[in-house]
């Protein structure tokens, strides 16, 4: 009689494509789109943003997770300053390019 093992491997290439979208309710979520092997449809992943807040409070929020708190509301800051800037850059060129050539704001 043969032994039946329950370890198996599966090995099957994945793509990972990551999205941020706040709704037309000013809710805002993460996106994960999964494209398993040669698939051309994804499966998409959303998580309310401050659903991993909160995840990430719960996990983290005692004496000994507190620093990575720190870490992570650092991280998020800087990610913001860098996102604002990057906005502000494209903002003021569509502004001189209007300018430039008297084009209207529409």
């Amino acid at each position: 009689m043969s032994k039946i093992e329950p370890d198996c491997m599966l090995q099957v290439p994945i793509f990972l494509d990551n999205d941020f979208e706040v709704d037309d309710d000013g809710i805002s979520y993460v996106i994960s789109s999964v494209f398993i092997g040669d698939e051309e449809e994804p499966t998409e992943v959303r998580v309310r943003l401050d659903d991993v807040v909160e995840s990430i409070i719960d996990f983290y929020g005692d004496i000994e997770g507190y620093r990575h708190l720190y870490v992570v509301s650092h991280e998020l800051s800087r990610a913001a300053e860098i996102l604002r800037e990057k906005a502000g850059l494209i903002e003021d060129s569509i502004s001189a390019v209007n300018d430039l050539f008297n084009l209207s704001d529409e």
